[in-house]
């Protein structure tokens, strides 16, 4: 199988699962219906099957909910957890489609162009990459020092300093467009700034 390309979204609500999975049915052909599952920790411990997606808002309190679909290609799916008051979305795609480097370019330009206007009000960052490591934590130099494999950063202008980041700051770009501060890695060479 192909790396799994994440998008972990941290919000401050809940989200609309249907702008989530709408952005992901725009980016790849799905063949099957989803699953829906619950769990108590990323142990699997719990784990059951949900009837349909109106289960979910009643569970996002206490487990975590995966809803998985099969793609052409691969699988993709949505990862949701409620972490200290944030609510934490991973979409993940697992399809060899973004082995080409200009899939996975015009991917995470997707995620900005559709998937970000509809929900920047509630948006305290997203993080995206391959095979990442990423875990959710108020301090934003903890949050950036202990994550691997992000290819980009995006946050929402308001909620970040870049002056106050011990980040390795060699390492990234930093570019702003007239909604988001965007902090993507030196070798990360794909224009990300709107079309208009």
């Amino acid at each position: 199988m192909a790396e799994v390309v994440e998008i972990n979204i941290i919000s401050r609500v809940v989200l609309d699962n249907d702008i989530l999975f709408s952005f992901i049915h725009e980016q790849v052909e799905i063949q099957g219906n989803r699953t829906i599952e619950a769990m108590n920790n990323w142990a699997y411990e719990g784990l059951h099957r949900l009837g349909s997606k109106e289960d979910i808002q009643n569970l996002l309190d206490t487990k975590i909910v995966c809803i998985t679909q099969k793609a052409v290609d691969g699988y993709v799916g949505l990862n949701i957890e409620k972490v200290d008051k944030r609510f934490c979305y991973t979409i993940w795609f697992n399809n060899n489609k973004y082995e080409n480097i200009n899939n996975y370019y015009q991917l995470i330009k997707s995620v900005i162009s559709f998937a970000m206007p509809q929900i920047d009000k509630q948006l305290i960052v997203c993080a995206i990459g391959k095979e990442v490591i990423f875990e959710f934590d108020e301090d934003m130099n903890k949050l950036l020092n202990n994550a691997h494999n992000i290819d980009i950063w995006i946050f929402f202008n308001e909620m970040l300093d870049v002056n106050s980041l011990d980040l390795k700051m060699s390492d990234y770009k930093i570019d702003k467009t007239k909604d988001y501060l965007i902090i993507k890695k030196q070798s990360f060479r794909y224009e990300l700034k709107d079309d208009n």
